[in-house]
């Protein structure tokens, strides 16, 4: 059984990126002060390389802990032994050793997303986006009620 299986991988390299990003939007100063022209957002200066450099250390002190649940989001999708159980174990250890052996040049040049998994990836990803979305307004709303 591969469970450094291409799509498992590659969600994580998506998710890893995709948070990198995300923090950059959220401490651009340019975004922090409303500004209006393009030029002044430190988030539209950096390529994704940079992002991966300058985050790197803090998205995988994120993802690490939550390997579990992001398993969950796509264990459909892979490819599984008799005992399930045994599975999400060995696809989480193999992500820890992923993401502390890798770094940010080799998660950009890795190609760990190819055109034959980013449909896949990408489905699961905009499905766990819309669910933790939908966690965050009904957190919101709850607490706006109170």
């Amino acid at each position: 059984m591969d469970y450094f299986n291409d799509i498992w991988i590659g969600y994580i390299t998506a998710i890893f990126i995709k948070k990198c990003m995300e923090l950059s939007i959220q401490r651009c100063p340019g975004c922090d002060s409303k500004l209006k022209s393009p030029i002044l957002h430190q988030h539209l200066q950096h390529s994704l390389l940079d992002k991966l450099k300058i985050y790197y250390d803090e998205v995988r002190g994120i993802i690490l802990p939550k390997l579990d649940v992001l398993y969950k989001t796509i264990e459909n999708n892979l490819p599984h032994s008799q005992d399930r159980k045994q599975d999400q174990e060995c696809y989480c250890r193999n992500a820890v050793i992923f993401l502390i052996n890798s770094h940010p040049d080799s998660l950009y040049w890795g190609r760990y997303i190819t055109g034959d998994n980013d449909g896949i990836i990408y489905e699961y990803l905009s499905k766990s986006l819309k669910k933790s979305s939908k966690t965050m307004t009904n957190t919101n709303d709850k607490k706006t009620k109170q």
